[in-house]
């Protein structure tokens, strides 16, 4: 249920007498106007983008172990041909359908992370993303990037622009809004007032809380720039949230995160054609999202992160695809990234007592970094 909905609700009945008096934001508690944070608070010189790749992305067949003839024979119709392949360093070769990414390589505007993961990591989508949302193996607690602002004490707010909301912005102080591409097209919902909540403490919180994020989201939807001229955005959705993305950016009122998703990775039977298709519209979309970063005037530095929840098996299954797997890679875009490559491609010897790649990389130290270099 959504928490719009959830409200409408307990304003109507007395359900809001049973809910625990838990933590809920000190933006709502105590204060006569609910918007504060005014606009100086969305404005930042630094932008951190999140990109989640949903479904679990092959690693091995984004940057390739090409040079390795352990790859072409656990993988006999899957391993990318060394013919078309697009060569970077040590050995490692890109998806050729990445190639609108190579001048962002060349000009070292792009990185990559290798062997990231968690040792035996769980298998399961939902736990496996709360471990990535909340940089613990137990994949309990506040999501990484609602800390790192507590921990900053940034009054935000986080901004998701992915259609299923962001679990790594939520459980902190600052406020975690989203704002879909669909979303923005319709008309902005009704206010709630906290007056309505009566004698209820705790929901009289939650309406302040609610209209904060209410007041919030329409100040940066009047605020919203127009696009570059002559930018050509990909269809689909990412190509809908980058476009959205470069709007707030340009805008000079832009949240220092925002997040964005990419669902189409769990590539069990027939990945070839699949994987293919999902990292061309990623190579579109990023390429474009460069772009338009170029073409903005007085823009603040943007630091992208892409990530997905687990990688594939090194050995493809029956399907011609692969199965839930381990460590993968990540990839990195910005102005200010230390090297290209970021840590140590995983052994496809020297696997784990579940046949999966070794990690060297994890995710709360890739996040370290990350946040290093964003500077948010």
């Amino acid at each position: 249920m959504k928490r719009r909905s959830l409200l409408s609700l307990l304003l109507a009945g007395s359900a809001g007498s049973a809910l625990a008096a838990g933590r809920l934001g000190s933006l709502a508690a105590g204060s006569s106007d609910p918007g504060a944070p005014g606009a100086d608070a969305l404005r930042s010189r630094s932008v951190l983008v999140l990109l989640e790749l949903r479904g679990g992305n092959d690693g091995l067949n984004t940057l390739a172990p090409i040079a390795d003839p352990l790859y072409r024979q656990v993988r006999p119709s899957l391993a990318l041909d060394g013919g078309e392949a697009l060569p970077l360093a040590a050995g490692l070769a890109l998806h050729p359908v990445l190639a609108p990414l190579l001048p962002l390589w060349q000009s070292q505007r792009l990185a990559f992370a290798l062997g990231v993961g968690w040792p035996r990591p769980n298998r399961s989508h939902f736990k496996a993303a709360d471990q990535w949302a909340t940089a613990s193996p137990s994949g309990e607690g506040t999501g990484w990037l609602a800390a790192a602002l507590d921990q900053r004490q940034h009054p935000g707010p986080l901004l998701a622009l992915g259609p299923a909301g962001c679990p790594a912005m939520e459980g902190g102080e600052a406020l975690a809004l989203q704002l879909s591409p669909a979303e923005l097209r319709g008309r902005p919902g009704a206010d709630f007032d906290p007056a309505e909540a009566g004698a209820n403490a705790v929901l009289r919180q939650m309406l302040a809380l609610e209209q904060a994020g209410t007041q919030q989201l329409q100040r940066l939807r009047r605020e919203l720039a127009p696009l570059p001229p002559g930018l050509a955005i990909p269809r689909g959705g990412l190509g809908q949230q980058v476009a959205l993305a470069l709007r707030l950016i340009g805008s000079g009122a832009c949240p220092p995160v925002l997040q964005l998703a990419q669902g189409g990775y769990d590539t069990h039977a027939n990945q070839a054609a699949r994987h293919g298709r999902v990292l061309s519209e990623l190579a579109a979309a990023l390429a474009v999202f460069a772009a338009g970063l170029e073409r903005l005037p007085n823009r603040p530095a943007v630091t992208l992160l892409a990530v997905s929840e687990f990688g594939r098996r090194l050995h493809e299954n029956g399907s011609r695809g692969t199965d839930h797997g381990s460590a993968s890679v990540a990839l990195l875009f910005g102005e200010q990234l230390p090297n290209r490559l970021i840590g140590r491609y995983p052994s496809l010897s020297a696997l784990d007592e579940r046949g999966d790649l070794i990690p060297s990389l994890s995710p709360p130290e890739l996040y370290r970094q990350v946040l290093q270099v964003a500077g948010v």
